[in-house]
């Protein structure tokens, strides 16, 4: 039986919090460093496309404590953090900030976190300088953005590098009778341990200022998936959650609860209802929402459906945009955002690994109804029709591996993890050259 696939709708407050410049933090007496941080505290980004903001700002208020306005100034220029870029990465880790001189994008400077230690660099590369300076002062009429993985492959078979081609159209003025409008365009990957580029120097010590790294402000935890998803799957809530979506697969419609996390640590718990006049349940999620679960009643497949995909996607989207905007608190901690699926053959949940991923298409009716169609002939290999019943008898490990391939080859999302959920624990179900591979996660 198909299960429609639905859009969602997510339901979230944006708080609304003025921009504070904490000027205490800095030292006065010098008029041009106070004017240095002064206009570096009116960060507003500028960029045609969605930068991490979290990170822009918090490299910068580090910048602005270690630096010497006259010896950047003169030796490299004018940082112009509004036009900063993270191409693609989230996550608090890759940034280009454009310095300016005399009306000239001469260099960039680039900024790697890595784990508690941000570290500046020089990037003296003309193309991508010539880019920035394109953004900055030229008449842009149209722009794009395509992020895709790099072919590397790592040892858990996923990408190891994200990649981001941005694009801008320069368009021409009246004051330029003679111009041809024209599109250029750059792309970064993510950031690669191990290179060694020239320091950006932000105090002045002949090369040897920053080497070791500046401290970085709060950076994000880093956790394997296992154990994220076990934090999740292991409290009291969740399991008597499972016990009763367990009761209600004999129903003929679906039952749901969502458990998020109370400004003061505990957990709440609060049932999901139908959506009116179908079978389905209403998903939604809020900034505090954590956990989100649902069942498959006996007659849908017993596997997360085209519709439940898009959902996860959907959320995790959301909640990196969600991050991306400074004011906007508590900040949603991608890794530890979970969909469970509850059914009479077996529980499944879904997982983040990764600090971003890109929205799958905005599919069109047609679109939807192809991609339910490769669904049900990928999963239909796993059934057997009893003759006397009629009854659906499923093999679970050759459904799995038909899933994993519809997804892989119909609905990719970087970052998504696919789990068996027990009693006794969790197990990555993954992927290699076509074969179905399980792997306990520790208990």
């Amino acid at each position: 039986m198909k299960k429609t696939i639905f859009r969602l709708f997510f339901l979230f407050t944006i708080l609304s919090t003025l921009w504070c410049c904490r000027n205490e933090e800095f030292s006065a007496g010098d008029p041009a460093q106070e004017s240095f941080y002064r206009s570096s505290t009116r960060f507003a980004s500028k960029s045609f496309w969605k930068e991490d903001e979290v990170y822009i700002h918090k490299v910068q208020q580090v910048f602005m404590k270690v630096s010497n306005a006259e010896h950047v100034k003169s030796r490299y220029g004018e940082l112009y953090w509004d036009y900063a870029m993270t191409f693609g990465q989230f996550g608090e880790k890759y940034l280009l900030v454009p310095v300016v001189k005399n009306n000239r994008v001469v260099l960039l400077m680039e900024a790697v976190r890595e784990g508690n230690k941000v570290y500046f660099f020089e990037k003296d590369d003309k193309r991508m300088a010539d880019f920035f300076h394109a953004v900055i002062f030229s008449n842009i009429t149209d722009s794009g953005e395509k992020t895709e993985p790099q072919t590397g492959v790592s040892s858990r078979n996923t990408s190891t590098f994200v990649c981001s081609t941005r694009w801008i159209t320069i368009g021409c003025t009246n004051n330029e009778p003679n111009c041809t409008p024209y599109t250029t365009s750059e792309t970064v990957c993510k950031w690669t341990p191990g290179t060694t580029p020239k320091t950006f120097d932000p105090i002045g010590m002949d090369d040897g200022g920053g080497g070791g790294g500046y401290e970085y402000p709060d950076p994000p935890e880093t956790e394997d998936p296992c154990s994220k998803l076990k934090t999740q799957t292991s409290n009291l809530i969740f399991k008597n959650n499972i016990t009763s979506l367990e009761g209600k697969t004999s129903d003929n419609y679906e039952s749901g609860y969502r458990i998020g996390t109370n400004s003061n640590g505990t957990l709440q718990n609060q049932i999901l209802q139908n959506k009116p006049g179908t079978q389905q349940v209403d998903l939604k999620a809020f900034s505090n929402t954590i956990t989100l679960m649902h069942s498959h009643y006996d007659g849908l497949y017993p596997m997360f459906s085209p519709g439940d995909i898009i959902f996860f996607n959907q959320w995790i989207v959301w909640a990196q945009n969600w991050n991306a905007i400074p004011t906007n608190t508590p900040k949603i901690p991608l890794n530890n955002l979970t969909f469970t699926l509850v059914t009479s053959n077996g529980n499944y949940s879904f997982n983040f690994d990764g600090t971003s991923t890109t929205p799958l298409p905005n599919y069109t009716i047609q679109e939807l109804d192809k991609l339910n169609k490769d669904y049900i002939e990928n999963l239909n290999k796993a059934v057997t029709i009893g003759n006397v019943s009629g009854d659906a008898t499923y093999n679970m490990e050759k459904l799995e591996t038909e899933f994993l391939k519809f997804m892989s080859d119909k609905m990719n999302m970087d970052g998504l993890k696919l789990y068996k959920t027990t009693t006794s624990g969790n197990s990555s179900l993954t992927l290699v050259n076509g074969t179905r591979q399980e792997a306990d996660c520790p208990n």
